[in-house]
């Protein structure tokens, strides 16, 4: 696997901006049995397997959204996912989204909702051999991210095949920008979201209603996490409308531990194969 970290500048967000990659490469010793995933478009084959190097080569794209308080380098601290993404020749992509609840931050602040929704994919598409595919593209995250992946699947769903969330912060967002938590600069003062793009509640309902294709779901949280209950009140809601999804809950809290297990889960769940 090729370690990637850019640094660079985006009309979007109007400043200068990290996003970290992790790429499929040939490993030292290693010999292809020839096998070839699925998820590859028009892939060539060399003569010890995948030939990582052919300008045909498209690899599915994991767009992994870390937490409040945390940056583009989470997943790679703290987890063991360049490890996990080798084993199925997945690119992942980590771009920084500050605290913004992955929102149009008001008075003036960077546009991260269109950032992730517009130019990163573009940027992402024009630099790596990545598949341009709906099936192949997937959005996932933690805590501030998981209600984020759930956000950008739920109003992009023609973008997305899969959507997962650990330990997704349901409504926490507000609640600690009112409270003058990290996401204080995310929300305009009196903000209400009922409605809008960051009501999970309403943009579920929406996608049933109008019978939209949308992506696969998968959500899980720790038992014993402060966002439980708000995971819990969002899969009552679901079950309530018919919403389909996967629902996985197991003893934990808001900490890596439970998080790098259930990466592991997810990535099993997505439509990759073993390399």
């Amino acid at each position: 696997m090729a370690f990637l970290q850019l640094k660079t500048f985006s009309k979007t967000l109007r400043k200068k901006t990290d996003i970290q990659v992790i790429l499929p490469t040939p490993l030292a010793g290693e010999i292809m049995d020839g096998a070839m995933s699925s998820q590859f478009e028009r892939s060539k084959m060399s003569g010890h397997g995948l030939d990582y190097y052919s300008e045909e080569l498209r690899c599915p794209v994991l767009y992994l959204l870390h937490g409040g308080y945390g940056d583009d380098g989470d997943w790679m601290r703290f987890s063991r996912i360049e490890s996990y993404a080798q084993n199925y020749n997945l690119c992942v992509v980590m771009a920084d989204a500050e605290n913004s609840c992955y929102r149009n931050m008001p008075r003036g602040g960077p546009q991260y909702y269109d950032y992730f929704t517009k130019e990163l994919p573009e940027m992402i598409r024009w630099m790596f051999p990545v598949s341009t595919r709906r099936e192949d593209t997937f959005v996932v995250g933690l805590s501030m991210g998981g209600a984020g992946a759930f956000k950008l699947g739920m109003s992009k769903p023609e973008m997305y095949g899969y959507v997962a969330s650990l330990s997704g912060g349901f409504g926490h967002g507000l609640t600690m920008a009112r409270e003058g938590g990290p996401s204080a600069l995310a929300f305009a003062p009196d903000e209400r979201t009922e409605g809008t793009l960051d009501d999970p509640l309403w943009l579920s309902a929406q996608l049933v209603e109008k019978g939209v294709d949308y992506p696969k779901y998968y959500m899980c949280c720790g038992t014993e996490d402060f966002v439980y209950p708000g995971n819990v009140e969002l899969k009552e809601h679901l079950d309530r409308i018919g919403f389909h999804y996967i629902y996985h809950e197991q003893p934990g809290v808001h900490n890596w531990d439970f998080w790098d297990d259930e990466i592991q889960r997810i990535l099993e769940w997505l439509p990759l194969q073993h390399r």
